[in-house]
């Protein structure tokens, strides 16, 4: 099937007419040829009148007549070589009949008067054929031509279309690979420890992967959502820069909670003249608004439903990153000392234990790890995080800042907090077990009092590594 735009309508139609002709190559009369014989039949005439006798040169041999006969034939083909014969014979016969001789009877004098004519009509014939077929090659020849270089400017067209797309999807591909540095980047913004850092980053993040021309965030504030970022801006009050709690608007984000778009009725009304799109981005636990992403101004050919898709994983994102911000949050105080502590997550275990296990072993530093177990059985992983964030308050004043707890899982033998001791003797973790003992057992939770002590040597010594456990009584 052709492209459009490959092969140009005129030249197709051209190459179509120039292999029906070569059919009809030789049969035609041409208007050129009927002016030919009009020209040398008239000439003849002419010379008859003023140079002959009136009998068209009747004995004359070869007649003159030969010459138009033959020349139109071989020029023009049979079509034109017939009507020359005719025309011819006509010429001849309008003129004086030669008289019958005594010795010939009616048969012989019609044979002497039509034979000339005769010879014609089969010279105009053969050679007229010969013609004909010579034109229907030379034609089929053309057409033939005409059909490859139709074909070799198609090629030409389309190796350029081709070779257009092909730097086309090649630019494309150094755009988008550009754009994926670019979202990635915005995405360690949004990637952030604390609450307040992710919502700064919102901004970057939805200009890369929206890529709106204005846009506002809102968060909670009393009964309203105040503008939090303007993005786009020219001037500050160019746009509405709150979402009053008594608006439709307002009402849909916290009930329906689902993204709204100028391009469906029902939405449009509630959106007003403000906004194109606004994107609540909520806590999936509680269904908590955490902000709003409102786009005042979008180029017209991005509002369709790949905008949809990508907003819907924007405020996905943002809720992901939200929750882990909480969580993080949560997961640190504030000790005695006015020290802020921290649990490191469980996916950094693997890594950053080994980590420290290569570094004491290098600089001549001891390492303990001392894990808090449910000896009896596994824990449940949500049982697991509940117990990790009250074991882990209630130690931090025994701690030191350079001691290191890790949130586990509970399936590694019931652990579910590992403490990672640096530079301490027997005698130290002796005494740290004792206390952290003591703190089990005073709890009122009956699950953290039946939780055990299994203390592990990493690195005793510069350049041992000894892997004993000891369960503290």
């Amino acid at each position: 099937m052709t492209r459009s735009g490959i092969i140009d309508t005129n030249e197709r139609i051209e190459v179509e007419t120039a292999r029906q002709s070569a059919s009809s190559a030789g049969s035609d009369l041409r208007l050129s040829a009927i002016i030919e014989l009009v020209v040398f039949i008239g000439l003849f005439l002419l010379a008859d009148y003023t140079m002959g006798t009136g009998t068209r040169f009747w004995a004359t041999a070869p007649h003159p007549l030969w010459l138009v006969v033959i020349l139109l034939s071989v020029q023009y083909g049979t079509s034109a070589g017939l009507i020359a014969a005719i025309a011819a014979s006509i010429t001849l016969l309008s003129g004086h009949f030669p008289p019958q001789n005594v010795d010939q009877d009616y048969y012989d004098y019609l044979l002497y008067i039509g034979w000339r004519p005769i010879v014609w009509m089969l010279t105009g014939l053969l050679l007229g054929e010969l013609r004909r077929r010579q034109l229907v090659q030379n034609a089929e020849l053309r057409a033939d031509l005409a059909q490859t270089e139709l074909r070799e400017q198609t090629l030409s067209k389309a190796y350029a279309s081709t070779m257009e797309r092909v730097h086309f999807l090649e630019r494309q591909i150094a755009t988008q690979a550009q754009t994926v540095l670019t979202v990635f980047r915005a995405a360690q913004n949004v990637e952030q420890l604390e609450v307040s850092d992710v919502i700064t980053g919102i901004e970057s993040l939805v200009d890369e992967i929206l890529a709106p021309n204005k846009f506002s965030v809102f968060v909670p504030s009393r009964n309203n959502l105040d503008a939090l970022v303007s993005h786009g801006w020219e001037t500050p009050t160019e746009f509405s820069r709150q979402i009053h709690g008594e608006s439709q608007l307002y009402a849909s984000l916290l009930t329906e909670r689902r993204i709204l778009m100028i391009n469906r009725q029902d939405d449009a009304a509630i959106l007003g003249k403000d906004a194109v799109i606004a994107i609540p981005v909520q806590n999936n636990e509680t269904g908590e608004i955490l902000a709003v992403i409102r786009i005042e101004e979008i180029d017209f050919d991005k509002l369709n439903s790949s905008l949809l898709i990508n907003a819907n994983l924007v405020r996905q994102w943002l809720s992901s990153a939200f929750a882990k911000a909480e969580t993080y949050e949560n997961s640190v105080w504030i000790g005695d000392d006015g020290v802020r502590h921290a649990i490191v997550s469980s996916q950094l275990w693997p890594s950053l234990s080994e980590w420290l296990i290569q570094v004491c072993k290098r600089n001549g530093l001891s390492l303990w790890q001392l894990d808090v177990r449910n000896i009896e059985n596994n824990i449940a992983s949500e049982e697991a995080l509940r117990l990790t964030d009250q074991i882990a308050r209630g130690f931090s004043r025994e701690l030191r800042n350079t001691d290191l707890v890790f949130q586990r899982d509970g399936h590694d033998h019931g652990t579910i907090i590992s403490i990672l001791l640096l530079g301490t003797d027997k005698a130290g973790i002796d005494n740290v077990c004792g206390k952290l003992n003591k703190l089990l057992r005073a709890s009122s939770d009956q699950t953290i009092c039946q939780l055990a002590l299994v203390t592990k040597t990493l690195v005793n010594k510069p350049g041992s590594v000894h892997p004993r456990e000891h369960s503290v009584p």
